[in-house]
């Protein structure tokens, strides 16, 4: 028995990284999981590895229609909606000074204006149905700025506001909705060449020594999913390998 045996879940993001980790995970624990991202082909693959269980579903989520119907025809589809995971993200790194508004409309329409439309659309399917989950992929740059991505770091400050707002709003209807924040973990983005420079000083700056992996940041998102966490309502779990504990750590004191 898995713990999400017979959970209609849906999942934006899911053609990489941590949303791909989390939807194979929700499938092999029993879900059936509609998976949403713009790029096909990885959706197609994902598809292809969880013996029926997720539903590649194409689309851009900033075309809110597009991302109302796709909930509503997976909610119509398996007669119940009760697992929301909002993991679509992108980032730019763009100097305040020089950031252009069309930059920043992006990022905040991506980020939380879909996990918006998104969690607002699955609450009436969960609310008829008698509750269920949401969880959020917010980031650590919620609770410190990283720069040059001011429009990142508000867009996921805003989900985590929203994040309680819906948690304090609906859990008297039974939904649950609680945020995940990770910290730097091993996708394709992240371990680019572009990234490097970045990455290596976070590395010397994490207490565990290493990024995350997206299969880590699944097992967080899961467990907020699941049953397990029944009581969690309105708690956003910082998954950062203790980066945010202090402020600095000297190089002299690593180990050899």
């Amino acid at each position: 028995m898995g713990r999400f045996d017979d959970t209609v879940a849906f999942l934006t993001g899911a053609s990489t990284g941590i949303g791909r980790a989390t939807a194979l995970r929700l499938a092999a624990e029993g879900a059936t999981v509609t998976a949403v991202a713009r790029s096909a082909e990885p959706l197609r693959e994902l598809a292809s590895r969880s013996g029926g269980r997720i539903v590649a579903q194409p689309l851009d989520v900033r075309d809110t229609d597009a991302l109302r119907a796709a909930i509503g025809e997976a909610a119509g589809r398996h007669g119940r909606m009760e697992v929301l995971v909002n993991c679509a993200g992108v980032s730019r790194l763009d100097p305040i000074l020089e950031l252009d508004e069309r930059h920043w409309r992006e990022i905040l329409e991506v980020n939380l204006t879909a996990a918006f439309i998104a969690s607002q659309e699955a609450a009436r399917h969960m609310a008829a149905g008698g509750g269920g989950a949401i969880v959020n992929v917010a980031s650590i740059d919620a609770f410190a700025a990283d720069s040059p991505a001011v429009h990142y770091c508000v867009s996921k400050a805003g989900m985590v506001a929203m994040t309680r707002s819906f948690a304090h709003e609906l859990g008297h209807l039974g939904i649950r909705t609680n945020a995940v924040a990770p910290g730097l973990t091993a996708t394709p983005m992240t371990m680019d060449e572009s990234w490097q420079h970045i990455t290596g000083v976070y590395e010397g700056r994490i207490p565990l020594r290493r990024p995350s992996t997206p299969e880590e940041q699944a097992a967080v998102i899961c467990f907020l999913a699941s049953d397990d966490a029944s009581y969690v309502n309105g708690e956003t779990v910082i998954a950062d390998g203790g980066l945010l504990t202090g402020m600095w750590y000297d190089p002299a004191d690593a180990p050899a």
